[in-house]
């Protein structure tokens, strides 16, 4: 072979047939044996020399001499045309009597072309001789390799060996003992980039990846020169400059002189199968070093992989538990609750995601663990068992049980709790503190402090939780106008909300107390307190003193009466107490209340109890002036009804009441034409101080009324009426029901 050819030289491929391992056999056109090679000897037990000159037909087995033996013996004794033949099974009698059955087909060649070398004495010596004999079929041979239990595949079968080597899905390259390349075949191309033009005249170092040592290459040479064949894995690159890995056998091929003439080199790229083994080492790596147990069983569950965490839970080394199932160490309830979520992943070919919390008797532990399982298929896609990845949760479900009663006891407490963070967003609220806020419903997380407090007590707001961002605890106590509920106290303790390895608070949490009806009841004993320390015991001492008087006989013929009248003043008083001790036990619930129609009632029943008085009342019709307020609003006009005309200085007093609706609010104004209210009545009515006034059925009045509107959300406002007399306004926030 010359250099640059593609085509390998003869004894590459007389060496490659005399090591083949298949039978080969090479016969002239009367079916005389002129080849056989070494294979012949050990596959059939026949030495080569002994077959040549002797028919392939006579080694045809006999013992069955049915059609098909008799048409193979024929055809096999005339075998011209027998490359048309396609694929025989041909029936061979071994040397010791038995039979074996090949499949054949023969490739029919000129004398001296790629063939066995018949020049080397394997066949006739004339083989080859006569340039003559080419071409005219005279002397054609055929050459057939015997394959046992090699069955025919789509109509493709085995091909002569110049076809295996140029078929070879291997890359196969040919060098000279210096390593200049004189052959490749396509596989080659196809492994590497380079055309055969390109690799020939070349030495393997056009591969050279540089990733290998110098060391390699020196024991590779060593080894070759030796005339050993060199088995190894290397890292070469393709023409385009991509690595490859390949797995490279290159053996020494011998002349006839006994010396190596060449090498032969086959590579199987195996750069897929290299990062796959990278990858299922990381996956093994990884899953040997989860805490959590992953298993695969086969359909009858039986394990055939687990990892060492398996093993932990269980209690039991990990190679005893092959070829077992979950009953062998875990308590029967769970491992009969997870072999049928196993069963059930099996019958539907679904994954199924489950919590289960199994004991484990031999290692006296228990866990939670939340199992996501799998089918698992083998390599022909059939159903093979199931696989299971289990989540240890049990320090999860732990803090998710502490989480769960830290919620209730926040959810379920009277005070208005919540959280932000370090920018004022909204971490959490309770329902105490979204209800009285309005945010009932809404993502809290996607509104910040400004959103939800009133705008005048927002600056005090920000200085405080400011404060415990620095990691101060702050307290204080501030006073809210609600839009339905009025003024309202709180008490505000404001905490750091810390955050493991944080040295800063990651927000504040903040915790409102309404003590509102608790400040209520205290100004309201005060109140009591005074009624009956200045009111009553003045009025009792006066009583007291006229009783004397008629005890003794002197009294003035009008003591009599001034004790009934201030008797009357005292329970009136006391009623008035009683009512706004009602007032302040019953929550401050509000509810629709219709303005005007209280209005009309009050002003029809005031209108019979006063005939020498013009009590007129007006507003627009049912159901248009509703506002959320108490019950109580209707003793609270009453109260100032009342008021208005028993203080009045007229002999025919005027009280007139209107009610007026807007978008927002409903406004009730009770006017008169008396003397007006005193000062300390004024504060009463409008922000309930002034308790020195309190020592008359008015003043005490007032203050039922003050108490009627604190509770229903609303405000109040008094006014001097022009001429004369008096406007007071109550409003109240107008109702959506």
């Amino acid at each position: 072979m010359t250099l640059g050819s593609s085509r390998p030289p003869d004894d590459f491929f007389a060496s490659f047939v005399e090591e083949c391992s298949d039978p080969v056999v090479s016969l002239d056109r009367e079916g005389t044996i002129v080849y056989a090679n070494p294979a012949t000897d050990a596959v059939l037990g026949y030495d080569p020399a002994d077959l040549r000159g002797r028919t392939l037909a006579s080694f045809v087995a006999s013992e069955t001499p049915d059609e098909r033996t008799q048409s193979v013996r024929e055809r096999l004794g005339q075998v011209e045309g027998l490359e048309g033949h396609g694929t025989l099974s041909v029936p061979v009698r071994h040397a010791d009597g038995h039979t074996v059955t090949f499949s054949v087909r023969f490739h029919e060649h000129a004398p001296g072309s790629e063939a066995p070398n018949h020049g080397r004495g394997d066949g006739p010596e004339a083989a080859g001789d006569d340039p003559e004999a080419e071409g005219d079929g005279s002397d054609a041979v055929y050459t057939g390799v015997f394959r046992d239990g090699v069955e025919e595949v789509g109509g493709a079968v085995t091909e002569t060996f110049r076809n295996l080597v140029e078929h070879a899905g291997h890359a196969i390259y040919v060098t000279d003992v210096d390593g200049t390349i004189q052959y490749v075949n396509p596989a080659f191309t196809d492994h590497t980039g380079y055309d055969a033009d390109e690799a020939l005249g070349e030495t393997p170092a056009i591969l050279n990846s540089g990733e290998m040592p110098g060391e390699y290459f020196d024991a590779l040479w060593s080894t070759l020169l030796d005339g050993e064949v060199w088995e190894e894995e290397i890292i070469d690159r393709r023409d385009d400059g991509e690595l490859y890995h390949a797995h490279q056998t290159i053996a020494p091929v011998v002349g006839e002189d006994g010396e190596v003439s060449r090498f032969v080199a086959i590579q199987t790229d195996i750069t897929e199968r290299k990062a796959a083994m990278g990858r299922l080492k990381q996956y093994r790596d990884i899953v040997e070093r989860l805490d959590d147990p992953v298993l695969l069983q086969n359909r009858d569950g039986e394990f055939e992989l687990l990892n060492e965490a398996v093993s932990d839970f269980a209690g039991v080394d990990r190679e005893a538990l092959y070829g077992t199932d979950e009953f062998a160490f875990m308590g029967p309830e769970a491992a009969a609750t997870i072999d049928e979520r196993r069963r059930a992943v099996l019958d539907t070919e679904e994954v199924a995601e489950y919590e289960i919390t199994p004991t484990f008797p031999k290692s006296g532990r228990e866990a939670t663990f939340s199992t996501q399982r799998y089918p698992y298929y083998d390599a022909d896609g059939d159903l093979a068992g199931t696989f299971a990845i289990c989540r240890n949760i049990t320090d999860r479900k732990e803090r998710e049980r502490d989480l769960e009663r830290y919620e209730r006891a926040i959810n379920g407490a009277t005070d208005l709790i919540a959280a932000v963070d370090r920018n004022g967003r909204l971490l959490f609220a309770n329902p105490q503190y979204r209800a009285y806020h309005g945010i009932e419903g809404r993502d809290v997380t996607d509104l910040t402090l400004a959103d939800v407090v009133p705008e005048g007590s927002y600056d005090r707001v920000e200085r405080e939780v400011e404060r415990a961002l620095r990691g101060e605890t702050v307290e204080y106590r501030t006073t809210r106008t609600h839009p339905t509920r009025g003024r309202r106290t709180f008490d505000v303790r404001y905490y750091p909300l810390e955050s493991p390895g944080e040295e800063s608070p990651a927000g504040v949490v903040g915790v409102l107390r309404d003590i509102t009806d608790s400040e209520h009841r205290a100004r309201q004993l005060r109140v009591v307190d005074r009624v009956l320390q200045h009111n009553l015991r003045n009025a009792l001492t006066v009583v007291r003193g006229r009783a004397e008087q008629i005890a003794a006989g002197n009294a003035d013929p009008a003591a009599a009466e001034y004790i009934v009248s201030r008797a009357d003043d005292l329970l009136e008083t006391s009623e008035k107490a009683h009512h706004i001790t009602e007032i302040l036990s019953d929550s401050p619930e509000t509810e629709p209340v219709d303005v005007a129609r209280v209005a009309r009632q009050v002003v029809a029943t005031a209108a019979e109890e006063f005939p020498d008085a013009a009590i007129e009342a007006s507003g627009p019709d049912d159901g248009v002036a509703r506002a959320s307020a108490t019950t109580w609003l209707s003793r609270a006009v009453d109260e100032l009804v009342r008021n208005a005309v028993l203080h009045s200085d007229r002999d025919r007093p005027t009280v007139e009441v209107s009610v007026e609706a807007s978008a927002d609010s409903v406004e009730l104004r009770v006017a008169d034409d008396g003397p007006g209210l005193t000062g300390m009545n004024r504060d009463v009515l409008v922000d309930g101080t002034a308790i020195d006034a309190l020592y008359h059925g008015s003043g005490l009045g007032l203050w039922l009324v003050y108490w009627v509107i604190q509770q229903s959300g609303g405000s109040a406002a008094v006014e001097t009426a022009d001429p004369r007399g008096t406007v007071v306004t109550l409003t109240f926030p107008r109702s959506d029901g």
